[in-house]
């Protein structure tokens, strides 16, 4: 019986191309080596390896390039979304994609019917739709210190997708968008680039005291929200529609004070 071997590797797009790396050049055969992401729920299975991979970034940048010359710019594109999707066994539909990829080349993104191509499309879709959710469901509060600040809690890891549109048009601001969830920001300082950084020690308590004229801001835009609504035509099940309750805590607008 042969064993399989379960690479388990951390949470990120490093540490998927880590493993990936890892996985094919212990030539142990494709359909006996498997990716895991820590902190997916998952069954142990028995006679089975798990091999506990850390992010090289030597092996990360092979990788890359292998995806981008022997596929396509496009499906690096693709595998880089996907690795930022909240769905479980992501790492391993991502290896099953390579694996097909570098078979067949760049036409393996139209292999439509394929199951694996399907499952990558399907994360890609999810992952763009909460972006573009996000581009117009993000607000910022002044703090006192004026930093604008932002705390999200997306089920995906959109940050980095998110980040060039906001320094492009706050690109005088000093802001912050925290994620909540994965205790990482994105931190731009006014006429940088923006940069993706781990936050564990970020005082959001901090940032989060609002500066008097934000208070009173807020305080207008709450009482504007609640007086130009129409008890008559107010449409809960359409609201909820077109705007989530998952968005709701941290919007101004809903947060109605005592």
């Amino acid at each position: 019986m042969i064993t399989k071997k379960i690479f388990m590797c951390e949470d990120s797009v490093d540490g998927i191309f880590t493993a990936i790396y890892d996985a094919w050049d212990s030539r142990y055969g494709h359909d006996n080596v498997r990716i895991q992401v820590q902190g997916e729920e998952m069954e142990l299975e028995l006679f089975s390896e798990y091999i506990d991979v850390g992010p090289d970034e030597e092996k990360i940048r092979k990788v890359a390039r292998s995806i981008k010359e022997k596929i396509s710019e496009e499906a690096f594109d693709m595998v880089c979304k996907a690795a930022w999707s909240h769905e479980k066994n992501k790492g391993d539909v991502i290896y099953r994609f390579l694996i097909l990829g570098f078979h067949i080349g760049s036409k393996v993104i139209n292999l439509h019917s394929n199951d694996t191509v399907i499952k990558m499309f399907n994360m890609n879709r999810n992952v763009f739709y909460e972006t573009h959710h996000f581009l117009g469901f993000i607000r910022f509060t002044e703090s006192k210190n004026h930093i604008l600040f932002s705390k999200i809690n997306p089920k995906n890891d959109i940050l980095r997708l998110i980040a060039p549109h906001f320094s492009d048009r706050l690109n005088n601001e000093n802001f912050i968008i925290y994620d909540e969830k994965r205790k990482s920001a994105i931190v731009h300082r006014s006429g940088y680039p923006w940069i993706f950084t781990y936050a564990n020690e970020l005082d959001v308590d901090k940032l989060s005291n609002l500066s008097p004229e934000e208070e009173e801001f807020r305080a207008l835009w709450q009482t504007f929200f609640d007086t130009i609504g129409i008890e008559e035509r107010k449409n809960y099940r359409l609201q909820r529609n077109n705007l989530p309750k998952r968005f709701r805590s941290n919007m101004v607008e809903f947060n109605t004070q005592d």
